[in-house]
């Protein structure tokens, strides 16, 4: 019995010289270690704004709301940080991370404490591509051209990345209301929601 009361009397008086263990925050800065998960921030040059943080996010942190009513339309994408539970889903899934990038990354901010709930939100804005022939979302702009450079060559198969990509696309001007015109053969060019494009490659096809 004399040892193990010999070695917690060595651990007591090592204790005391060596000092407290814990850090001093916060009356010192503390420095997480790698791999902490701390406060998502949005990475404005590689969010593309395609949605797949919001989609995967567990605990619906992450809001997006598209207003087509502004010029040009734009998606708004919205970190809560009084839900998030930071468990990097966001992070893992983001389309643009390659292991050194990512349009949404977790930091190692932890002292995120307030009283009003509205400060613990960053939000990150892009411009929505929209189609000319029916007015509904086809994505952001930004995610149509990583699309489009991810492809290379093989997206000019797609007339609606070969616009965007090429910087001569232009937004509807005013959105379809009722029953849209005919798409026809002139349409091929513009850029167009995969329903009209197929409407009008069915019609080039197979006539009316």
């Amino acid at each position: 019995m004399r040892k193990p009361k010999l070695r917690e009397l060595k651990e007591a008086v090592l204790a005391v010289l060596r000092g407290p263990y814990t850090t001093k925050f916060p009356f010192e800065p503390h420095e997480p270690p790698e791999g902490f998960r701390g406060k998502p921030e949005f990475q404005a040059d590689d969010c593309i704004g395609c949605r797949a943080c919001a989609m995967v996010c567990p605990a619906i942190a992450i809001k997006v709301v598209d207003d087509l009513e502004a010029d040009p339309p734009t998606r708004t994408l919205t970190v809560h940080y009084d839900k998030c539970i930071f468990c990097g889903q966001c992070e893992l899934n983001c389309t643009t991370n390659d292991g050194v990038k990512s349009g949404i990354r977790l930091t190692k901010k932890y002292d995120l404490a307030g009283l009003d709930r509205s400060q613990f939100r960053e939000p990150i804005e892009h411009e929505l591509v929209v189609c000319q022939g029916c007015g509904e979302v086809i994505g952001a702009r930004k995610h149509l051209i990583w699309v489009a450079e991810k492809l290379g060559s093989k997206a000019y198969a797609n007339p609606t990345l070969i616009v965007t990509a090429d910087g001569g696309m232009s937004l509807a001007e005013s959105f379809a209301t009722g029953v849209p015109e005919p798409l026809a053969r002139n349409e091929m060019m513009r850029v167009l929601c995969p329903a009209c494009r197929r409407t009008v490659v069915v019609r080039e096809l197979w006539g009316e």
